[in-house]
């Protein structure tokens, strides 16, 4: 570049020079000398002209081969162009690597692009316009041809999912049921916001969970066979064979009959109870959501548990803090939770139950139940959910499912975090 630069100012110093000396001998009489001068200055004007415009012309080129995505070309040989040496060579090593890079850039969006279209999940991302940024083809496919533009034309799928996406939030989770014919799918709907191109925008995933809820639901009815086919069994066993028994014919044998006859009627009496409980695990109501103090919810919470002499410790923050969800549901899972904090606490010199609500980073309740008892082994911590698990001595093993089920048809979830004799920590998020 200083070469250069020193070469353009000879050049100018020479028109000036040779226009200044064919002046001077055209006044003093050597018009022949004066005029070949003369050709000079204009020759090394014209040359300088010429460079300059070829360099202007090259960074023409180069501007519109950046806005055309055209970068096929180099500026060498330097020579028939208008840029020195040097910054030819500079010009062509940062093409290479704008292209190098260009070229990475395209196959990574290739790869992500070909990626999203191929993943099983439907992805759908919303300006704040409401209109679709971007859809993938499995998307495309729940949805029906012809594709859609905007939010408002997912309607012909379903009046209600445009409100219900429009109303998304991260962690929440819905539940969307599409029919194609005869065949009925259920999809897990989650979104997360991000920015991106200069907006903000809603990526929304759709995932088929319904081979899983078939395969899950299989299971579980499965596991109830299992447990039903268990109880009843062991109740009608003995009964019938306490039948046979009895259908002996033999007059001196009262206290035998008596006691059998006893035995049968606890059995039975057994038998009903835990069909009575089984009926409560498929009887919950539908919630009805009002909005209530979480403060005026605790207190009543812990009047109405003092009459049993349980007591336990609670904290709202914000204070005026309001919870929308069934109230009623909601004290009869806290009630559920309190009782089984105070059955864990029976053995601990000083017993501590807390109850904390507050809002999370996305302002949703929560509700955390904690004790200071001897905790759940590991081994039963992925069962205590389970109906008719349980690990206390007379306990039905209902209490927590029926808890589980009220925060799901809350569109909520309940958690456990337990070590042996350390204490038990519950959270609610609604």
């Amino acid at each position: 570049m200083k070469r250069y630069a020193i070469h353009l100012a000879l050049r100018m110093l020479l028109t000036v020079l040779s226009a200044v000396v064919a002046g001077i001998l055209a006044i003093s009489g050597y018009d022949w000398i004066a005029a070949a001068v003369g050709c000079i200055a204009v020759w090394c004007f014209v040359d300088v002209l010429r460079r300059a415009t070829r360099s202007v012309k090259d960074m023409k080129r180069l501007i519109d081969g950046v806005r055309f995505a055209d970068l096929n070309f180099s500026f060498r040989p330097a020579i028939k162009k208008g840029l020195p040496e040097e910054l030819a060579r500079m010009l062509d090593d940062s093409l290479l690597q704008f292209r190098q890079k260009l070229m990475q850039t395209e196959a990574d969006q290739l790869f992500y692009d070909t990626l999203l279209q191929r993943i099983d999940a439907g992805i759908v991302v919303l300006n704040v316009e409401e209109n679709i940024e971007w859809i993938n083809k499995t998307a495309v496919g729940m949805f029906r041809k012809p594709q859609p533009r905007k939010l408002s034309d997912l309607k012909s799928v379903s009046q209600e999912l445009p409100e219900m996406l429009r109303h998304l939030v991260p962690r929440d989770v819905k539940l969307l049921t599409i029919e194609k014919g005869d065949i009925s799918n259920r999809f897990a709907v989650t979104a997360i916001f991000f920015f991106a191109k200069g907006k903000d925008l809603k990526l929304i995933s759709f995932k088929n969970i319904q081979s899983a809820l078939e395969e899950h639901e299989s299971d579980a009815w499965r596991k109830l066979t299992g447990v039903l086919t268990h109880e009843i069994m062991n109740s009608i066993a003995p009964i019938i064979s306490l039948s046979e028994t009895l259908s002996e014919p033999d007059e001196n044998r009262y206290e035998v009959v008596s006691r059998a006859m006893q035995t049968i009627h606890r059995r039975s009496k057994g038998l009903v109870d835990f069909l009575n409980n089984f009926r409560q695990l498929t009887r919950i109501p539908e919630p009805v959501p009002v909005t209530f103090s979480a403060n005026e919810m605790l207190a009543d919470t812990a009047c109405l548990l003092k009459a049993d002499n349980i007591v336990f410790s609670f904290s709202v923050t914000p204070d005026d803090m309001s919870i929308t969800a069934d109230r009623a549901l909601t004290e009869q899972v806290l009630i559920n939770l309190i009782k089984n904090a105070w059955d864990a606490c029976r053995d601990v010199p000083f017993l501590n139950i807390e109850i904390a609500v507050f809002k999370n980073e996305f302002q949703r309740p929560v509700i955390t139940v904690s004790d200071n008892g001897y905790g759940i082994i590991p081994e039963a911590l992925d069962k205590i959910f389970v109906p008719f698990f349980t690990t206390k001595p007379g306990g039905s093993g209902i209490g927590l499912s029926i808890c589980r089920q009220i925060m799901n048809l809350h569109h909520g979830s309940i958690t456990v975090k337990s070590e042996p004799d350390k204490g038990t920590i519950i959270t609610l998020r609604f």
